[in-house]
């Protein structure tokens, strides 16, 4: 990549403040780009699945209704068309952030987000808590199981809803190109894949997200980018004692020039 490339797309990704700061009363989680990402994510999401289901499901006499109020099959078929490629740029857009991050700007590898060892231990922990058979829960790091599950769960599926999608978006083209069992295969996978995504995210996500005693009625920080102080040591403990830690070393290397 040429000098004047890198000058045009750092700007861009240095956003601030960084994730990973502990300020008075909140710890910084979430920067712009993760924000932004997620919001297209969820919008895009969400509207696949209140346009997409209804056409699975068009004998049902409520999806004809609602199929109407988008302005038809044609239309409601055009809208989650757009939608879909708005996921699949948000993907783009996520690679391309984690590549510019890591290889240009020389930031750590987010290792945190890759599942190890300890998932399974801290499930089992959880498991234990849950079930009265221990007094403590598991202690994460910035990431635990569950939220990594979600991320890895969105890879998988997009790969196999815009592989299916792209088939089914262009069915005489592709199968003028492979075999014609591709086509109602495509199909089978997209709709089942669909509403185990729609059911996961209902069911798991929107609990341990939003709905949980401790967070309930909703959680800010994927907006805002900021968790409270007290939430995030008891969220995350062994994150927060590293960024702690952290702190202290910065502070105790600036007092001496002070």
């Amino acid at each position: 990549m040429d000098m004047a490339t890198k000058v045009r797309i750092l700007p861009f990704f240095r956003a601030q403040p960084r994730k990973g700061v502990i300020k008075a009363d909140h710890v910084v989680r979430f920067d712009i780009h993760q924000r932004i990402q997620h919001i297209l994510m969820m919008s895009s999401f969400s509207l696949l699945a209140l346009t997409g289901l209804p056409l699975k499901f068009y004998d049902n006499a409520v999806s004809q209704w609602w199929v109407a109020l988008w302005g038809g099959v044609e239309s409601t078929r055009a809208i989650h068309h757009f939608f879909a490629w708005v996921m699949v740029f948000d993907c783009a857009y996520h690679l391309a952030y984690l590549g510019c991050t890591t290889i240009i700007l020389k930031r750590p590898f987010p290792v945190e987000m890759i599942p190890s060892p300890k998932d399974f231990f801290d499930l089992l922990a959880d498991l234990r808590y849950y079930f009265g058979l221990s007094p403590e829960r598991a202690k994460y790091g910035r990431f635990n199981y569950r939220e990594k599950f979600d991320y890895w769960a969105v890879f998988w599926g997009i790969f196999i809803m815009a592989g299916s999608g792209f088939i089914l978006m262009f069915p005489v083209l592709v199968s003028k190109l492979v075999p014609g069992w591709i086509v109602p295969t495509a199909l089978v996978a997209h709709s089942d894949e669909a509403i185990l995504a729609v059911s996961w995210i209902v069911i798991v996500h929107l609990f341990f997200a939003h709905l949980a005693p401790n967070i309930f009625p909703f959680n800010k920080s994927i907006f805002t980018g900021r968790v409270p102080k007290q939430r995030y040591e008891h969220e995350h403990p062994l994150e927060y004692e590293r960024m702690v830690a952290a702190d202290r070393e910065s502070r105790a290397k600036e007092e001496p020039n002070a």
